[in-house]
């Protein structure tokens, strides 16, 4: 049904297609998010990874006008452009307030949140709101093999609607860092004039950060508004 129903949700240029889950945001908003981290090419622009396990790329906060940016300057990061702006149909970035709700705030959010590995790669469930799907283990008592999915369970798991972020790490400058052990993505708010948030996690648990230096190269995952 999932397939059927949000088909016309595929974004021109290849972008990635909504998920079907439901994700409260607020008290009175729900989300679908991307079903692939945000991704740039200098040849394809913007686009969606091919499966949410997927690191996909690593952005300054605020840069979807200047995509390819990797200054360590805070300076060059005093604005914030959203990339979801530059894709359309919708797409936009969480806001702290957003985040926190959906990971900590809405109904029985302890419980729709793990640490899993998924087709190999470590990363964190959330479950949408109403869930009738697969086996899940909630927290991150047993690191990422608190859930473990194959290619076709997983399969399973999204078409209920389940979101997977991948563990991608983190760039600074032109390194990369901590692939497959710990996960941060950029919120659209900022905090002061040279830091933002970022919600994060490893294989010990989902925390926040309020004072998060903007020119850190981190994931994003948009989300389309019902």
């Amino acid at each position: 049904m999932c397939f059927f129903v949000f088909a016309t949700l595929l974004a021109v240029a290849g972008y990635a297609q909504s998920g079907c889950g439901l994700f409260s945001v607020s008290k009175d908003k729900q989300v679908r998010f991307a079903l692939g981290n945000l991704e740039y090419d200098s040849i394809n622009g913007y686009s969606f990874t091919a499966h949410q396990y997927d690191y996909g790329g690593y952005f300054g906060w605020g840069t979807g006008g200047n995509p390819t940016l990797t200054s360590t300057d805070r300076r060059d990061y005093l604005s914030f452009d959203d990339w979801g702006s530059h894709i359309g149909s919708g797409w936009r970035t969480l806001t702290w307030d957003e985040w926190c709700y959906v990971i900590w705030f809405r109904a029985d959010a302890s419980a729709k949140r793990g640490a899993a590995t998924v087709c190999g790669v470590h990363g964190m469930v959330l479950l949408p709101d109403i869930w009738n799907g697969g086996t899940f283990n909630a927290g991150f008592d047993n690191g990422y093999s608190t859930n473990v999915y194959d290619a076709s369970s997983w399969s399973d798991m999204e078409a209920a609607g389940a979101v997977f972020l991948p563990a991608a790490g983190y760039r600074y400058g032109s390194e990369v860092y901590d692939v497959d052990a710990s996960g941060g993505y950029w919120q659209s708010t900022p905090l002061s004039e040279f830091y933002a948030y970022r919600m994060y996690f490893g294989d010990y648990g989902v925390g926040r950060d309020d004072d998060y230096d903007r020119c850190s190269g981190r994931s994003v995952r948009l989300v389309q508004d019902i």
